[in-house]
């Protein structure tokens, strides 16, 4: 259904599409696939969320299988990006920006 060299979310909608409303036991088979991206494990994982318990991977290759490992442990734990007290500048043209840029 897709590609051998997987590198965008599109291709997880492909995957979305055909199992949406599939009760009965998914594979997913990954012969010949070398490479998925990040982005696309991302969606796949959203996938097989929604489908635990009757979605499974087959033939994934060390490097699929380590990208997806990945994608998925770092999932577990919730993103923390730091709040702090930022100043909002403006410059009027790109003379005033390349000003301030050189003194920091």
């Amino acid at each position: 259904m897709i590609s051998t060299d997987i590198r965008s979310r599109s291709n997880a909608e492909i995957i979305r599409e055909a199992v949406e409303g599939v009760k009965e036991s998914i594979t997913l088979d990954f012969e010949g696939v070398i490479f998925i991206s990040r982005s696309f494990t991302d969606e796949l994982c959203n996938i097989m969320d929604r489908h635990k318990g009757v979605m499974e991977l087959s033939n994934t290759s060390d490097l699929v299988h380590s990208m997806i490992k990945t994608v998925s442990e770092s999932r577990k734990s919730k993103r923390v990006r730091p709040t702090g007290n930022y100043e909002m500048k403006e410059f009027k043209d790109m003379e005033s920006l390349s000003s301030f840029l050189a003194t920091i």
